[in-house]
């Protein structure tokens, strides 16, 4: 598993949010890969600081982001819709769902103004 981390304005960490290894490489297949340039910033976590590259979630950066799991989670919820019905068991419910679950969380933080 993998995660992809939000920082506060004080760059400090906030919130992380774990994906799994197929969801990092559909993500990184998506028009999600070419948003922003990443650029090493410091930052605090656990009271240390690291450097990280990252992309600030300023100016357009932040609407391309929303925009693009906003269109996400249309995409997702349709496909989600056609395949409820042919899918009775839990694990089956849990593994359709878990792409719109993360991409639901991911959208309300790249929204969230609080996160740079």
């Amino acid at each position: 598993m993998l995660d992809i981390t939000f920082y506060l304005h004080n760059k400090e960490e906030a919130e992380a949010i774990e994906i799994s290894d197929d969801f990092y490489h559909w993500l990184a297949q998506s028009q999600f890969s070419k948003i922003g340039q990443p650029q090493t910033q410091e930052i605090t976590v656990d009271g240390e600081t690291a450097k990280v590259s990252a992309i600030q979630l300023e100016g357009m950066n932040r609407r391309k982001f929303s925009d693009f799991f906003r269109n996400a989670i249309v995409q997702e919820s349709d496909e989600l819709v056609g395949s409820l019905g042919n899918s009775s068991s839990k694990q089956n419910y849990q593994d359709a769902t878990y792409r719109l679950i993360i991409l639901q969380n991911l959208r309300k933080c790249i929204e969230n103004e609080e996160y740079k």
